[in-house]
């Protein structure tokens, strides 16, 4: 026969797992900042990259910044833009998708 458990193993079994948990709770806490970094880090790359490719064409010396977005909005309003911009997306999808 199970030998019964006494109120003080009881409480301490819980005060171990209340501990666990407490543990468990701030390696979450800490991994889902190290996520918000991570995330934030990668944003700042592509936005740095993505700047950087921008000025080849658009040094920042020649033009405002008011220019470079009249320049972008008036460019995606030209429907001939928006399918090339789709059939690159869609050139560069279709690798993925055979995988």
């Amino acid at each position: 026969m199970a030998k019964k458990k006494t109120v003080q193993e009881v409480q301490a079994a819980r005060e171990r797992i209340e501990n666990e948990l407490k543990m468990k709770n701030q390696k979450f806490k800490a991994l889902r900042q190290q996520e918000k970094e991570l995330a934030r880090k990668e944003r700042t790359h592509r936005l740095c990259t993505h700047g950087a490719m921008l000025e080849q064409y658009l040094p920042p010396e020649e033009y405002t910044n008011e220019q470079i977005d009249e320049f972008f909005r008036t460019l995606f309003r030209i429907p001939e833009v928006m399918q090339i911009l789709n059939r690159i997306k869609e050139q560069t999808d279709e690798p993925a998708e055979k995988e």
